[in-house]
């Protein structure tokens, strides 16, 4: 089956609404996460139901600008695009303010985990204004560990067009139900870098942090970015997030990464 064009499966599935709603809210999962630009982007249950593929309740992402409501799964998502590293569907415009299309996705799954990446933008251009990174992910972390400390492997997406994949060691500490996370993603090839700083996490296993930087292997590109996370898993075997620049300023929003990544 081919959903080339992902705005007409919605539209038409929305239709049956009223009939999916009893079997979304029946297998409806608790979803954490969220996207550096709400009004773009919007992560939240799926909602589309296209026989064994398109399942609502799961981990869903939808972009509100084509004026629907509906909500599309990432692991359907996976299943119909390739079972890639990092999956793209492509559908975008000339214009940031066209929004008859989708735009360009590019995301990625923290290791085996109900746990997803990456970033979107209209036209597929990161510097038009519309570059939006997010995540989202189920079994969300309520406690983390008193103490010790872990380092993950993690990946990033942040014009993944231009810079491909991103990758490196986050490294968390944990002291007394608080804790901190450091590290940093680059590509070799496009020598492009993001720094998280050093970001604090709660008792939740939610991730903050306001020093994040962006870096090619010439010049700063971008500082004070704020990072936005969760862990994930009962032993905080997962973490995914992403990290902000500019309040959202055109110039800024380019260099937005999102993350995800699991325990070593």
């Amino acid at each position: 089956m081919n959903f080339s064009n992902l705005k007409t499966l919605a539209a038409a599935t929305a239709l049956a609404g009223a009939v999916l709603a009893g079997t979304a809210q029946a297998q409806t999962a608790t979803i954490t996460g969220g996207s550096s630009d709400s009004t773009k982007v919007d992560i939240g249950v799926s909602t589309v139901s296209a026989g064994s593929i398109h399942v609502p309740g799961r981990v869903g992402i939808g972009v509100p600008n084509t004026g629907l409501t509906t909500r599309i799964d990432f692991q359907g998502l996976k299943a119909i695009l390739g079972n890639n590293e990092v999956t793209s569907f492509v559908n975008t415009t000339n214009a940031e303010t066209d929004h008859s299309q989708y735009g360009r996705f590019d995301f990625a799954q923290a290791g085996s985990n109900d746990v997803w990446f990456g970033e979107w933008s209209q036209t597929g251009s990161v510097s038009g204004g519309s570059h939006t990174v997010y995540y989202g992910g189920t079994n969300a972390t309520t406690a983390i560990p008193t103490s010790g400390n872990a380092s993950y492997t993690v990946k990033g997406i942040s014009n993944y067009a231009g810079n491909g994949l991103l990758s490196g060691t986050f490294n968390a500490a944990f002291i007394g139900g608080a804790g901190t996370l450091n590290g940093s993603l680059t590509n070799s090839a496009s020598s492009y870098t993001v720094n998280i700083g050093t970001a604090a996490i709660n008792s939740s296993g939610a991730i903050s942090g306001a020093g994040a930087s962006a870096s090619s292997a010439t010049a700063t590109l971008a500082t004070g970015g704020t990072v936005s996370g969760q862990f994930f898993g009962a032993n905080v075997e997962a973490l995914a997030g992403y990290v902000k620049f500019g309040n959202g300023s055109t110039a800024a929003r380019q260099y937005d990464t999102a993350f995800g990544g699991t325990k070593n």
